[in-house]
């Protein structure tokens, strides 16, 4: 990084000696000192600092080499703006849109974005026809079954949708939301593509955080079976910018445990407001017995969890910061207004 800095100052200035260098240490210092001021910081909140502190140093020290750079600009159609609603531009750095392709003689499979936690994978991607027998094909497939145009490796399909497309270039735009594999990297198959080319590709998942439980309360069978409830024991929480995975005992597992965001303005929003469509749940157990089951969902927008005091479950609040749960009286606190 250095070599590459001091070339780029050499062409914008010259004249002006050697490229100013971070000091990555000082700057870690600074920002964990005015970090520990605050009891309540934790290590989400931190990271996410941090990351902006360094690279606003290294923007300001680059100064108008930077210019000089093409700037790789996210696509329109990519994983925040089609998964998540509400304006996600301010988290566009925890997605990865460097492109990454392969081909055959009928089709290009490109895909354009990712991002990832620890328990869900959202990426969005491109198919090309070379030709207009290609293309042809490639509609007929999907008309006739769908399900049938992809396969999956180190994932598997969750969900899959379909963007807007472009006849004249022959190009088709698709989105898909999976429970992760292990590692850090998947691969997907366009069938009608030769046997044996793959698309491999790496994410980087976003840094999460837990909450251990361990209490007795309320489920609810949510928008599928909204009539449904009874006792859950939750044993855990798993929560991200993107989604929310509860780890649970469950004696039917069409139940969620019911639950509360206690924010720091002192707002509250409900479960439903803030959950999207997107999840995935498995567990085990037997027929007429209490099942350990896991399930998780996706957030109907991208969370700033710096800005998340505590969730509420069974009328106690467990705070992020992993401190004591306090009870809370729900009805004392005012609703949070939804954000479209």
């Amino acid at each position: 990084m250095k070599n590459r800095l001091q070339e780029l100052w050499k062409d914008v200035v010259p004249d002006c000696g050697p490229c100013p260098q971070p000091d990555v240490k000082k700057v870690q210092r600074r920002v964990d000192a005015v970090l520990d001021e605050n009891r309540r910081a934790f290590h989400l909140r931190r990271k996410l600092k941090l990351a902006a502190l360094c690279a606003a140093a290294l923007v300001l020290l680059t100064g108008a080499a930077a210019v000089t750079e093409m700037v790789l600009a996210p696509p329109t159609y990519n994983v925040l703006s089609v998964f998540f609603r509400g304006d996600t531009a301010p988290w566009e750095g925890l997605m990865d849109f460097q492109p990454v392709s392969v081909s055959d003689d009928n089709y290009t499979l490109t895909v354009t974005s990712t991002v990832a936690d620890r328990s869900t994978l959202f990426y969005t991607f491109t198919m090309e026809a070379h030709s207009d027998e290609a293309w042809e094909a490639l509609q007929k497939q999907i008309s006739e079954s769908f399900y049938n145009l992809l396969s999956f490796r180190s994932h598997g399909s969750l969900s899959i949708g379909g963007g807007e497309d472009d006849p004249e270039a022959r190009i088709m735009c698709m989105e898909v939301c999976t429970e992760r594999g292990w590692g850090s990297s998947a691969a997907v198959r366009l069938n009608l593509m030769e046997t044996g080319k793959w698309l491999s590709f790496s994410y980087r998942p976003v840094s999460d955080l837990k909450l251990t439980i361990g209490a007795e309360g309320q489920g609810t069978g949510g928008w599928a079976w909204p009539d449904l409830t009874g006792p859950v024991t939750l044993k855990r929480l798993t929560l991200s910018p993107l989604t929310i995975e509860a780890e649970y005992t469950t004696e039917n597992t069409e139940l969620f445990p019911v639950l509360w965001f206690l924010w720091e303005d002192g707002t509250v929003s409900e479960m439903e407001s803030l959950l999207g469509g997107e999840g995935h749940g498995s567990g085990h157990g037997t027929v007429g017995e209490a099942w350990d089951y896991t399930r998780g969902y996706s957030f109907d927008s991208v969370q700033d969890l710096s800005t998340l005091e505590a969730v509420i479950f069974g009328g106690m609040a467990y705070p992020l910061d992993h401190g004591e749960p306090y009870a809370v009286d729900l009805s004392a606190l005012p609703l949070r207004e939804t954000e479209n």
